[in-house]
């Protein structure tokens, strides 16, 4: 038996033929593209938030932990490092087998400073109650007084140093003198708006004449 094709008038179209995206799909798939590129944004502009004050987070660390170990690389003993007794003393006492003058103070001597080359700060005790931005340097500086490479990035932030009498396992805080014998040095810089960063570190006298 012979099958029957239906004819098909010229021009005429199947039910099933593609017939196109239509003005509302349109509209769905530019209102879609727009919400997700927004979207897009956001979660970038924050990505490069949190990036950019990680990077801060890190130089602020970076400086609290470089004024540390400047602090920890000084003398600890029982004259101020200038006297000329500093390295035959026995004891943090002034004259005789001690000190040819004051033992060691603590904080700065008269006249000293961070950035004078002919007074710098020359022991531990020293840096005690020491400030950032302070005297002979407006901004954040290094020893010579000169600003910091990105130091207009610290606006507003301040850092300080405290230095105080530490006990530590058969070493008393103080010795017979009242004098400290190992010192616990906290370094923190505070930021508006953002936590504290700190360093800190203990430092124990030198003193090779006391035995």
């Amino acid at each position: 038996m012979r099958s029957i094709q239906p004819s098909l008038r010229p021009g005429a179209r199947t039910a099933r033929a593609g017939r196109g995206f239509t003005l509302i799909d349109l509209l769905i798939v530019i209102t879609l593209t727009g919400t997700i590129a927004g979207t897009m944004t956001v979660v970038f502009s924050r990505l490069a938030g949190q990036s950019a004050e990680a990077l801060r987070a890190r130089e602020r660390q970076a400086l609290v932990q470089a004024l540390l170990a400047e602090v920890r690389a000084m003398p600890f003993t029982y004259c101020d490092p200038q006297d000329a007794r500093a390295a035959l003393a026995t004891g943090a006492f002034a004259g005789g087998s001690g000190c040819a003058g004051p033992p060691d103070a603590f904080g700065p001597e008269a006249g000293e400073s961070r950035y004078a080359a002919a007074n710098r700060f020359d022991g531990v005790s020293d840096y005690h109650g020491f400030t950032m931005p302070g005297p002979g340097c407006a901004s954040f500086c290094d020893r010579n007084g000169t600003a910091l490479a990105g130091a207009a990035r610290f606006a507003g932030c301040s850092l300080a140093v405290a230095t105080t009498p530490l006990a530590l396992p058969g070493l008393a805080a103080l010795d017979a003198n009242g004098r400290p014998q190992a010192l616990r040095i906290v370094v923190a810089m505070r930021c508006p708006g953002q936590g504290d960063t700190v360093a800190e570190g203990v430092r124990v006298r030198h003193a090779p004449n006391s035995f």
